[in-house]
């Protein structure tokens, strides 16, 4: 790993934060009053709140008891990131020469392709321009034909989904597949508008990146009035899907359904665009591009190209827009960077367990259960205690503090759009929302602008046996708590003397 916490550190730090949680804090009455005033429909709650300067208790509830997190998870994922890959690194993936064989060397780069990161690229780029420009690079290198395309995905094993993870999701976006090689965050966007024949003719489709191999049966019918409810099923492993349902005016937006085993995928849209850019492939070329074997090195291949994408935008993707693709990549490459061996689930969740044991103590990564690196699984387990500490312990470090804190959400972005709208807030908040049936979670930062004093706080609520419709109030109560009492414990500054 590129940084280390001494063990002394490491051991001092973990005391100090877990020896205020059995005395009572500040804040307590608080947190207490609105868990009594609040409807939480008799869900489990957890409630662990630090003043990170000063290592001391402001209020904790049911704080060491571990709760499924959600996407809360990905608090422990993108910081264990940060500590061992370091705040300067960058993904690579390289495009090499050998003889008649393109290779497409991945670094399971969760952002290759993917729109949203293009577009606020210098200069801006689609993901069919980002293709165009590596066709353009071969070409240029003079390049007229190639055998074969070949991907090196070896960065990370190849069990594309997580076992745990529902399997009536694995075909929508949030639960896409992982790979070595990632294109469009592996997915296809499908536009679909009425047909202009009627009702109960099908809809018009139209999906990108086009790549063979993708065929979207139209199951679909247009209507006169009424809802939409167009849906994409995709069966368990196959590139085929099917449209269903109904729709009587233009989607506003793509539905985004997932691919099966993104690296071929890749491959085979950039064997289409060395087509126009008349590099030929032996036809069909979708039959020429494949996976690259065990044993395979390629030492002598030559560099025809290289995409590189910066640490810092893959922790604001992961963290503001809670990406699942992003989180897991991040998981399984901290993994490969440990071990040198393909970054797995289980190699990756090893390592935040060995983080969350130097850094807070055994006692934090005995009680915490990782299954992946997005909270998509019900496996996971954390208690506030332990999200609180870590999140104190990063705060400590500037260095780790200063580019986790800005991969957070404020109010008003990212999955806090909606957000503390309506809750007067005095200070700096960077939180992390999660969301699962039944699961709410909210941790995070609030910061005194003018002095940087840091609170930081882990809110998990999971239900027992009905809806919670309070739980983001509860949450942005409590944030609203600490709020206030950050802003009336104020340090007075004195003033400057007159003559």
């Amino acid at each position: 790993m590129t940084r280390a916490t001494p063990f002394l550190l490491a051991i001092t730090l973990a005391l100090a934060l877990l020896a205020p949680i059995a005395r009572a804090g500040p804040l307590d009455d608080e947190v207490n009053d609105l868990l009594a005033d609040i409807d939480l429909g008799g869900a489990d709650v957890g409630v662990c709140i630090i003043d990170a300067g000063a290592g001391t208790l402001l209020a904790s509830h049911n704080a060491e008891t571990a709760l499924i997190p959600a996407s809360n998870q990905k608090l422990l994922t993108s910081a264990a990131a940060l500590i061992t890959l370091g705040p300067d690194f960058v993904y690579e993936t390289d495009l090499l020469l050998d003889g008649g064989t393109l290779i497409i060397r991945g670094s399971g780069d969760p952002a290759l392709g993917d729109p949203e990161i293009l577009s606020a690229s210098e200069p801006p780029m689609t993901a069919d321009e980002l293709l165009a420009g590596l066709a353009g690079a071969v070409s240029r290198a003079g390049v007229t034909a190639l055998d074969e395309i070949v991907i090196d995905d070896r960065v990370f094993d190849r069990q594309w989904a997580h076992p745990s993870w529902p399997d009536d999701d694995l075909n929508r976006w949030y639960c896409a597949e992982v790979a070595g090689v990632n294109y469009h965050t592996n997915v296809i966007s499908v536009y679909v508008r009425p047909s202009p024949d009627g009702p109960g003719a099908e809809p018009r489709v139209e999906y990108e990146p086009r790549a063979p191999g993708i065929e979207i049966a139209n199951r679909a019918r247009t209507i006169r009035s009424g809802r939409n409810t167009t849906w994409i099923a995709r069966p368990r492993p196959s590139n085929d899907f099917t449209l269903y349902g109904q729709i009587s005016s233009p989607l506003p937006f793509p539905i985004r359904a997932a691919i099966h085993e993104p690296p071929t995928f890749m491959g085979q849209l950039l064997a289409s665009e060395l087509a126009h850019a008349g590099v030929t492939i032996p036809s069909p070329a979708q039959d020429h591009v494949r996976l690259a074997d065990a044993s395979e090195r390629f030492e002598d291949a030559a560099p025809i190209a290289r995409v590189t994408t910066r640490l810092a935008d893959v922790l604001r993707r992961c963290n503001v827009d809670s990406h699942n693709l992003y989180a897991e990549s991040l998981l399984k490459r901290i993994g490969h960077d440990v071990t040198s061996n393909p970054g797995s689930w289980e190699s990756g969740a090893t390592v935040v367990r060995m983080l969350l044991s130097e850094r807070l103590g055994a006692q934090h990564a005995s009680g915490a259960h990782i299954a992946d690196g997005s909270g998509m699984s019900r496996d996971n387990r954390v208690s506030p205690a332990t999200l609180a500490a870590w999140l104190a312990m990063i705060a400590s470090d500037p260095e780790l503090f200063e580019p986790f804190l800005a991969s957070l959400p404020s109010p008003g972005e990212g999955t806090l759009t909606s957000r503390f709208k309506n809750v007067p807030i005095d200070n700096v908040i960077r939180a992390k929302s999660g969301y699962l049936d039944g699961v709410y979670s909210l941790s995070g930062y609030v910061i005194d602008p003018a002095t940087r004093r840091t609170v930081v706080f882990s809110l998990l609520l999971n239900e027992r046996d009905r809806h919670t419709p309070n739980a983001k109030r509860f949450h942005e109560a409590v944030v609203a708590e600490i709020d206030q009492w950050l802003s009336r414990t104020r340090p007075v500054t004195a003033a400057a003397p007159t003559d």
